[in-house]
This record gives structure tokens, C-alpha cells and sequence, in this order.
């Protein structure tokens, strides 16, 4: 019996203690105001980029692989001396699939498909009409995507987190004046996320105006924040 009375104490002691610290820092809690800040930052794009698509069709891969070497060469060639820069060209993205014909007998594989995507980033941006013909003459088969895009996004949304703060700051102002007490020292601030606009190609032609005269408007990023404040009654 005293056995189970020396383990048992020790327990004790410790539940006590866990719940005197609980408690004590219940009752140190501030009270405090959180609000959630929304802030934007609208930016022009300045620049653009494209995805191409090069594609070879044949029974041996070694063979489709040099045509495509050829051919690639002779894109970035090209888009070099179109003033693009090389560290904005990538040609990552390769994929090799076997392609089928229907016959008599059924469904037979004739060869294999290999397909390269390369994707070009200018900042030129009235331009784009001279770099597509260009690369649909050199070996390009179609065009995945375009988007017009802003380069300095991460400026923007610095920009635009500056004006989630300061939201925060007039909502919870707000607040305090309508419940009568005043805001104290910042508890905590948390970024709760950001939202990078999904580049969307918009133009404005008229019947008469050069193709090249893209209108791609604004597009907005923006920033949100969580921010405790003290108050002080």
C-alpha cells in the first residue's frame, strides 16, 4: 500500500501544477482585437509568354530525335536573334508516346509520337506576332498557351501586402471605436495567403488596327493578413 501512495503522489504534484500553469495563463490572456486585411496592387503586364509545341511522327526514335535536335536548334536560332534572351527559353518538358492506325485487323501501332514544349518568355511586348510566325516556319507545330504577364510580380505584391496592413490596422480601429476602447500593440500578424492573377490575354483591335497593338490591361494581386491587437480599455 505504500507503494501505490509514493507513485501516486508525484502524479499529483504534477497534475496540480498543470493546471495552476493553465490557469495562471488564462487569466494573463489580453484581451485583444483580430481582424483579417485585405490589400491589392493593380500592374500593367509588360511582357508575355508563349508555349510551343514541337511535334515528330516516325517508326524510330533515334531518327525522330535528331529531326527535333535540327529543328530546335534552328527555333532557338532564331528567337536569339530576335533579341530573346536564352536563360528565357525552356525546353524541359519531352514526351515520347506510341501512335496507333486502324487497319483491317484491328488497331496497330505505325511509330511512336515525340512531342517537346518550349516555352518562351519576352518582354517585348509588342512583338509576339514576329516571334509565332517566325517559330511556326522553323519546325513549330502549334501553340499551347499565351498569356501576357507582369514582370515584377514580387514588387506588386509588396506593394499590395503594405495595403493588407494597413487595412487591418482600420478595421480593427474601427472596432474599437465602436466598442468604446482603444487599440493597443500589435500580438501577432500572420500572412494568410496571396493571390498572383492567372495571366489572361485581352485584346482591343479595331477593324483597322495593327496586330500587333495588344491592349492587355490591368491585373491585380493581392495580399491578406490576420493581426491581433491589444486593447487598452
Amino acid at each position: 500500500m505504500t507503494k501505490r501512495i509514493s507513485v501516486l503522489k508525484p502524479v499529483s504534484l504534477a497534475l496540480a501544477l498543470c493546471l495552476s500553469s493553465a490557469i495562471a495563463q488564462a487569466q494573463t490572456t489580453e484581451p485583444a482585437i483580430q481582424v483579417n486585411g485585405t490589400g491589392s496592387y493593380a500592374v500593367v503586364p509588360d511582357a508575355y509568354t508563349i508555349t510551343f509545341v514541337m511535334e515528330e511522327k516516325g517508326e524510330t526514335v533515334s531518327k525522330l530525335n535528331t529531326k527535333m535536335q535540327d529543328d530546335m536548334q534552328s527555333v532557338l536560332k532564331f528567337l536569339l536573334k530576335e533579341g530573346i534572351e536564352e536563360k528565357h527559353v525552356q525546353s524541359m518538358q519531352i514526351s515520347l508516346n506510341p501512335y496507333y492506325e486502324s487497319t483491317s485487323q484491328g488497331r496497330e501501332q505505325r511509330g511512336f509520337v515525340l512531342s517537346r514544349q518550349i516555352q518562351v518568355t519576352d518582354t517585348d511586348i509588342n512583338h509576339y506576332d514576329r516571334i509565332i510566325d517566325g517559330a511556326l516556319s522553323r519546325g513549330i507545330d502549334r501553340i499551347q498557351g499565351f498569356e501576357f504577364i507582369a514582370s515584377q510580380q514580387d514588387n506588386a505584391y509588396e506593394k499590395a501586402l503594405i495595403n493588407a496592413v494597413k487595412d487591418a490596422k482600420l478595421r480593427a480601429s474601427l472596432l474599437a471605436d465602436q466598442l468604446g476602447v482603444k487599440i493597443g500593440k500589435v500580438l501577432s500578424v500572420t500572412e494568410t495567403g496571396n493571390s498572383y492573377p492567372m495571366p489572361v490575354m485581352r485584346m482591343e483591335m479595331s477593324a483597322k488596327a495593327d496586330f500587333s497593338s495588344a491592349m492587355p490591361g490591368e491585373q491585380m494581386i493581392e495580399a491578406r493578413v490576420n493581426v491581433s491587437f491589444a486593447i487598452d480599455e
